[in-house]
């Protein structure tokens, strides 16, 4: 068995471990359905708010989901996406359901880079590398009870 089948085997719903994205909105950035050591798994399921025109859904929702799914992968307290490069490989309708699908690179630095791919049944829709810092404190400490 290959280092990357053994690794993908160990993909588990414990989604209690994640230390990033716990105030996340599923409905509107993906489900995490997935997560295990630099991998996770995001579902997203477009909603009738998301469409630009006839049913067609906004590229920033698809963005949203995949970058959800960059950060659980990397799963690291204080860390931010800082840039992408992503191609949108297909359209994505009303109905349609995208598995979003990441893979840290690497995460023992403070610039990680996360590959990202979402399928539409097997069929490759997005494909993303996203490039995150890993802060050693909160990135923004405001105080609004003044």
């Amino acid at each position: 068995m290959t280092e990357e089948k053994e690794v993908r085997t160990t993909l588990s719903n414990h989604l209690e471990d994640r230390s990033i994205a716990q105030d996340i909105n599923f409905r509107l950035s993906g489900e995490l359905i997935g997560l295990g050591h630099n991998i996770s798994q995001v579902r997203f399921t477009p909603t009738e708010d998301m469409c630009v025109d006839s049913r067609l859904i906004h590229s920033g929702f698809i963005f949203s989901a995949a970058s959800h799914c960059a950060l659980t992968a990397l799963n690291k307290k204080n860390s931010l996406v800082i840039g992408a490069d992503i191609k949108f490989l297909a359209p994505i309708e009303l109905g349609h359901e995208v598995i979003f699908k990441a893979e840290a690179l690497q995460d023992d630095t403070k610039k990680c880079e996360v590959k990202v791919e979402g399928f539409l049944l097997d069929i490759k829709v997005f494909y993303g590398m996203f490039y995150i810092a890993v802060f050693d404190k909160k990135i923004f400490k405001l105080r609004f009870d003044q």
